[in-house]
């Protein structure tokens, strides 16, 4: 049986133990916590042992986010899992390198998560669904960019100083967040002439214990901060 594949997101890294598993979680959560449903979030990665769980340093880092990553196994990428039409967000380019070489045909949509987020971050027209949103994004990589291409990279932070760990979290999140707030320009069909989708998304892991608790906890500290002590 086919599977729909224009509202399916395959996030790919190289172990799927930090890179994607992370930014799959947090999309899924952010996106779900502003009523946007119209995409199945996935990950996987390039060079896997399967079955394998999440890194713990990384799921201590997700729990401040709100996410459980406790029941995460790895999963290696292989041409099944890309379908036509499908959005495939890369940690890196070397990722995406690697999906085009199964299925070149995903040229239009296939990105790095960074990329994505900086060519949606170009855009205010309002756009009907996913798939539209995908090919305004495709459109303006037509144009070119500046800069090398590893700008739009995620750092892989393993057996790294914290440094490169904050590093990690602040693009991860912060693509994350670009992408979200893309799709307060997606209107429901139904809604047509109501406004925005959604509210802005939640920035913080302040922000978000507040919109999961409902109250804002000012005890503790924004946990998105350059330094390395995250708390």
């Amino acid at each position: 049986m086919n599977r729909s594949s224009t509202g399916r997101v395959l996030i790919v890294c190289t172990a799927n133990a930090i890179r994607s598993p992370f930014v799959e979680h947090l999309l899924r959560a952010r996106l779900a916590a502003e009523g946007y449903s119209g995409v199945r979030v996935e990950s996987a990665g390039t060079a896997v042992r399967p079955g394998r769980p999440a890194q713990a340093q990384l799921v201590q880092l997700a729990r401040g986010y709100g996410l459980d990553l406790e029941s995460h196994r790895t999963r290696r990428l292989d041409e099944s899992m890309l379908d036509p039409g499908m959005t495939v967000l890369c940690a890196a380019n070397v990722h995406r390198r690697t999906v085009l070489d199964m299925r070149p045909e995903l040229l239009d949509t296939t990105f790095t998560v960074r990329e994505f987020a900086r060519l949606l971050g170009n855009g205010a027209e309002t756009i009907g669904d996913w798939s539209e949103l995908v090919g305004s994004a495709s459109r303006r990589r037509t144009r070119g960019r500046r800069g090398p291409v590893e700008d739009d990279d995620l750092v892989d932070p393993i057996r790294q100083p914290s440094s490169v760990w904050s590093e990690f979290e602040r693009d991860a999140v912060g693509a994350v967040e670009a992408v979200v707030s893309a799709t307060q320009r997606i209107i429901r069909k139904s809604d047509a002439g109501r406004g925005p989708l959604i509210d802005a998304a939640p920035k913080t892991r302040r922000e978000m214990r507040a919109l999961r608790t409902g109250k804002t906890d000012d005890s503790r500290g924004d946990a998105m901060r350059a330094g390395p002590d995250r708390g």
